[in-house]
């Protein structure tokens, strides 16, 4: 019996040790505010000469969510295929007012800094949706996936875009 106990004390220590490792090569979404930072998405809009921006979407009127990499540091954030480069501070806040629009229950749009493993800022991610995923590809560098679809895929059309049909 006392082996027994062993064995299973060992097994969960072994998963333990794999999944504290296992987590350890994502990087994690927080509010700006959770990290003691002042800034603002109007702040991002208005500097967004001093980042590359990527929106995830079908369109920029079609989009779930904008990033926003900074150019002066040594960071990285390297967006799958579907993120797609967007420059210039009118196209950056017409997608970001689009992602404002899809506000519905458990969508609600806001701005959230994104950090490597190690909690050093990598830029920021506005959108609704509560989780992103981001792996680390090196020590420098941190690997954006896909979003899921805007939200009025699952909910129906906007009023906004239904007055558009009229």
């Amino acid at each position: 019996m006392d082996m027994k106990k062993h064995k299973y004390l060992a097994l969960i220590g072994f998963l333990s040790i794999i999944l504290l490792t296992g987590c350890s090569s994502y990087g994690t979404l927080r509010y700006h505010s959770e990290s003691g930072e002042n800034i603002s998405i109007e702040d991002l809009i208005a500097n967004s000469n001093n980042y590359h921006i990527y929106y995830s979407g079908y369109a920029e009127n079609n989009s779930s969510g904008i990033m926003f990499d900074p150019k002066n540091d040594t960071k990285t954030l390297s967006p799958s295929r579907r993120w797609i480069k967007i420059e210039g501070r009118e196209r950056v806040s017409e997608v970001v007012s689009w992602i404002m629009i899809y506000e519905y229950p458990g969508n609600a749009p806001a701005l959230r800094s994104i950090h490597g493993p190690d909690g050093q800022l990598y830029g920021y991610l506005f959108t609704g949706w509560y989780h992103a995923v981001f792996k680390v590809v090196d020590e420098k560098t941190l690997f954006a996936y896909d979003l899921p679809q805007p939200p009025h895929y699952y909910y129906g059309p906007s009023e906004r875009e239904i007055g558009r049909s009229n």
